[in-house]
């Protein structure tokens, strides 16, 4: 049944084929199913390496076959059910605490005077105890008007246990914020007050991801200086280093009205290997002067 040149796509095939089917079936109950079937098939599997010469197995190859796809299936089956943070033993929506320790998981966004951004919960604190999580949630903060807190990727927080889940589409048609965020493993949501947070000295988040974020606040706070109208600093910001904090609704609705909404949505990693891409075909130009000037403007042109 397997033959040598496809055994990698068969066995490709069976996982994504597993991941796909239990997309559908994520509940508590069929985590402990897919777990048994799953340590049945490996069980199996290696009771069948380990006496394939003393019963012939290599006699059943069609079985043994079957019985590959069927495990990495389960296989991709059991990812797919253990990836889902609201399955987990320690998703912290199952029990009451009354303060939960986070840290910020993404870029913070400012809207007036509420800052959204992702969380990760590190802990919960219940009764005096602390117990150990690990799951995200989606927080909106309303900010000081006097003395706004500032907060940035990785920082540490302890806030108000006031979440509660993320409410499904009411009308037809309506966009279901609840699936989306779903599909980014969070589930659920909290709206808190600046007077419901401490900020600890901590900060928790990748290194890298880190120096990135501030490289690029660096480099925001350059073209701020040097484009002095605002609508252009938040375009420009925009499409060069995906930060669209600064872009205004006004804006928005007009690129959107105009079909040109997905010029918003090109990076700058995007626009980085474009420019590197057309830098190294228009090498050539590099000899004078004035050539270069029109490599410049033909690069800047595509772009």
């Amino acid at each position: 049944m397997f033959k040598a040149e496809y055994v990698f796509v068969r066995i490709l095939a069976s996982l994504i084929i597993g991941i796909g089917v239990f997309y559908f079936f994520q509940t508590e109950e069929m985590v402990l199913i897919v777990s048994i079937i799953f340590g049945l098939t490996l069980l199996s599997t290696l009771v069948l390496n380990i006496t394939y010469k003393k019963l012939n197995t290599y006699k059943f190859k069609g079985v043994i076959g079957i019985l590959m796809c069927v495990f990495f299936f389960i296989l991709g089956g059991l990812l797919c059910l253990l990836n889902n943070e609201k399955l987990k033993f320690d998703y912290f929506g199952k029990e009451d605490y009354q303060k939960l320790k986070i840290w910020v998981n993404n870029e913070p966004e400012q809207s007036n005077n509420i800052l959204r951004f992702k969380a990760r919960v590190v802990s919960g604190y219940k009764k005096g105890e602390q117990v150990k999580l690990s799951v995200q949630l989606l927080l909106a903060l309303k900010l000081d008007v006097i003395n706004p807190i500032k907060l940035k990727y990785g920082d540490e927080l302890i806030v108000a246990a006031n979440c509660l889940e993320v409410e499904p589409p009411y009308n037809p048609a309506e966009f279901d914020f609840k699936h989306w965020l779903a599909s980014q493993n969070i589930y659920m949501q909290t709206f808190l007050n600046q007077k419901q947070i401490l900020k600890t000295k901590n900060n928790i988040g990748n290194p890298v991801i880190k120096f990135a974020l501030d490289l690029r606040e660096k480099q925001i706070e350059k073209y701020r200086k040097l484009l002095k109208n605002e609508e252009a600093f938040a375009v420009a910001s925009t499409l060069i280093l995906g930060y669209r904090a600064d872009l205004s609704k006004e804006t928005l609705a007009a690129y959107s009205k105009t079909g040109t909404i997905h010029a918003l949505s090109v990076s700058g990693s995007h626009v980085a290997i474009i420019f590197f891409v057309l830098d190294f075909m228009l090498l050539f130009l590099d000899r004078r002067k004035g050539t270069k000037i029109l490599k410049f403007i033909l690069i800047c042109s595509l772009i």
